[in-house]
């Protein structure tokens, strides 16, 4: 048990990287104590004209211990506010054998507004709790090692803080793919819309390049990991 632990630790280290923020979604991704990830986005948006066209969003997670994740979310919206939603996350079990990984969670902890708009700006204020659980499938039987799929499933209350929508409330979740140790997929629903990603993983770099659609708009981004 203790070696399928610490390969399944190993690959997820990997593989995390490429999906622990879909641009938003909660997932029960977690990092290791010390371990830092700092990502930059740009969504495109296909908005009415009028509306806001882009987004510049960039992202810090912070393991505080082997538990216990702070995670910062900024999002500088084309003529909407600027924001920083803080995300506090508590692992309640990791994956075993039979057993997936558990994680409660907070966003905006703070109660931060993220909209000058006067119809969701009390909303977006509001505090989102989370529920997520992962467990990962290795596909090629009898070998722990990509291709391999993460499931995950998570259930919520309302967060309004990215484009005035209402996300995360009831079931979410989605399926996170390795498809070699640099590739993987994501597809996932958020509550509200369909989230989709390729990611490629330079070795050794600790870089994830990442893109994808989000509903009917498209991001990209690029996250860097590293232990301190």
């Amino acid at each position: 048990m203790r070696s399928f632990a610490a390969l399944v630790g190993a690959l997820l280290l990997a593989l995390a990287a490429s999906a622990d923020d879909i641009v938003t979604m909660p997932t029960a991704n977690q990092l290791k104590a010390r371990e830092v990830d700092v990502a930059a986005y740009y969504l495109d948006l296909k908005m009415p004209s009028g509306a806001p066209q882009f987004v510049h969003y960039q992202t810090l997670y912070v393991g505080l211990t082997d538990m216990v994740e702070l995670d910062f979310h900024r999002a500088d919206v084309n003529r909407d506010a600027e924001s920083v939603v803080t995300v506090l996350s508590l692992k309640l079990a990791s994956e075993g054998p039979q057993t997936p990984d558990f994680v409660l969670g907070v966003r905006n902890l703070f109660s931060e507004p993220t909209t000058h708009h006067p119809t969701y700006r009390s909303k977006t204020k509001r505090v989102s709790v989370f529920g997520t659980a992962a467990k990962t499938y290795f596909l090629n039987q009898g070998i722990q090692g990509p291709p391999l799929l993460r499931v995950h499933l998570g259930v919520g209350t309302e967060d309004w803080t990215l484009l005035n929508e209402k996300r995360h409330e009831g079931p979410f979740g989605g399926v996170q793919a390795l498809i070699v140790p640099t590739v993987g997929a994501v597809v996932q629903w958020d509550g509200r819309d369909w989230i989709t990603a390729l990611t490629y993983m330079p070795p050794a770099s600790g870089l994830t390049i990442k893109g994808g659609t989000y509903g009917d708009h498209r991001w990209a981004g690029v996250a860097y990991r590293k232990q301190l």
